[in-house]
């Protein structure tokens, strides 16, 4: 009875291991599908490095890449076209949907995958390099990027068995193909109407991948879309060419009043982090490096100008160069081979609206500090003679008292400590109102030379220049 028993179980665990066998062949193949919809850049770049990982390490059938693009940048399209030629997995691109396009840098993305195919209504085509403004690049530089780029596809042609003299005149002459023509041309392999009547026809056919040949089996398999990280979707809005180039100079307004009113934290953490998120957007776009010195040079000339009130200069030269700045970042004094149809450039409301703001940042200087030029802090001559005078305190500045200087007493105050009656003190300054700056001689050299330079730029502003005028 015993060899019964064992027989049975031998059985019956026969029977489960064929039960898992089957259930596990009854799971369908896995298709990762990820869309390519705005323009090709690193993030770009970056989704496809992550989702190809991702297909590889969970044994997918294939990648599919949904194509809507109106171009990108050189550098990201020749590192994505790496990317597929040397994946492991089947990848497929798919233009989509109708009315979609795989302009430009998004054509070679295209014809690099395994498998090409488009919806109907599609295009794909004019991949003609340009600058990051979509203007012509110069003579030279444009034959040494179709050398380069027709190079390029020469070998993915070759590579995918795709029809060369087809896809040339998509970067030499700018060409553009409909669905149908492509496919005609070889330059795609199918024309599908959505993505389920793709996976059938490309079921069971065979493609080169870096791991070796590889058999579609896609006829009903399971879709499982992979979108953008967060991570991803936050670089993306921080590679905006205007949120970039507000954040820079929001940033700064930041950092300027926590530096005229030290101590609330908030306004002067969130201007630093302004300032490298804005910086960091900037570092991951091709920029004309002209545009970005004007861009740091309105930033000092602003800080420059918060720090002397109603000097006025250094104000307007601030906001020249930041609207300069606004129209040269992404300009093309040093162009950019970018391969995109959709111009990088910041939004002229943009300009216009930081352009108010900015104004009325420097006018607020102006009034709070100077007055707008009214202000006793423009001190007349016949009292700027007690600058560096000697006095003695008649009564204790703690911080403010009388101080006497020859015959004369005055009010004055003092930033340090308290200074005691009959102590010495020396003049530094003149406050709106005619009360005095004084500290203890000790402190003197270092102040004075402070306030000596302060003074230069007083008689130089702008508000002072107004108020002589006036004067007259």
């Amino acid at each position: 009875m015993r060899w019964l028993r064992t027989l049975v179980l031998v059985a019956v665990l026969a029977l489960l291991l064929q039960h898992d066998s089957l259930a596990q062949g009854d799971q369908p193949p896995l298709v990762v599908v990820m869309d390519i919809d705005g323009p090709i850049e690193p993030i770009t770049e970056r989704y496809l490095s992550r989702t190809l990982d991702q297909a590889e390490s969970r044994g997918a059938a294939a990648l599919v890449i949904r194509v809507d693009t109106p171009g990108g940048l050189i550098s990201s399209m020749r590192n994505m076209a790496e990317q597929l030629l040397n994946a492991s997995v089947p990848t497929v691109a798919y233009v989509w949907p109708s009315g979609a396009q795989a302009a430009s840098a998004g054509t070679i993305v295209t014809i690099a995958a395994h498998i090409a195919a488009m919806a109907p209504a599609t295009n794909i085509g004019a991949a003609a390099p340009v600058t990051g403004t979509g203007e012509d690049l110069p003579p030279t530089l444009r034959k040494k990027v179709d050398e380069d780029t027709t190079a390029l596809v020469r070998g993915i042609a070759a590579t995918r068995g795709r029809s060369y003299g087809a896809i040339e005149p998509t970067i030499l002459e700018a060409k553009a193909y409909t669905a149908d023509e492509a496919l005609h041309l070889n330059v795609i392999d199918y024309v599908a109407v959505d993505l389920d009547s793709l996976l059938n026809m490309i079921d069971g056919v065979e493609v080169e991948t870096s791991s070796g040949m590889r058999r579609l089996d896609t006829s009903g398999a399971q879709v499982d879309v992979v979108g953008r990280s967060m991570l991803e979707r936050f670089l993306d809005i921080l590679t905006n060419p205007n949120v970039t180039y507000a954040l820079i100079l929001v940033g700064t307004y930041g950092v300027i009043f926590e530096i005229r009113d030290p101590g609330n934290f908030g306004p002067g953490v969130l201007g630093v982090l302004g300032l490298v998120l804005g910086f960091a957007g900037i570092g991951l776009l091709p920029v004309n490096f002209t545009g970005v010195v004007l861009l740091v040079a309105g930033i000092l000339l602003l800080l420059l100008e918060s720090q002397l009130d109603g000097f006025g200069w250094a104000g307007i030269g601030a906001v020249i160069c930041w609207i300069l700045a606004g129209f040269l970042l992404f300009g093309e004094i040093f162009p950019e081979p970018a391969a995109l149809d959709d111009p990088l450039e910041i939004s002229r409301w943009v300009l216009g609206l930081l352009g108010v703001v900015t104004l009325s940042v420097i006018a607020l200087f102006w009034l709070l500090g100077r007055g707008g030029g009214e202000s006793e802090a423009f001190i007349p001559e016949s009292e700027r003679r007690l600058i560096a005078q000697e006095g003695t305190v008649v009564d204790i500045l703690n911080p403010s008292g009388e101080v006497l200087i020859g015959d004369e007493q005055f009010t004055a105050m003092t930033d340090g400590d308290d200074i005691g009656e009959g102590s010495s003190v020396i003049v530094t300054g003149i406050y709106a109102g005619g009360v005095l700056k004084v500290v203890a001689p000790n402190d003197a050299p270092a102040e004075l030379q402070r306030g000596s330079w302060r003074d230069r730029m007083t008689r130089l502003s702008l508000a002072h220049v107004i108020k002589q005028r006036r004067e007259r």
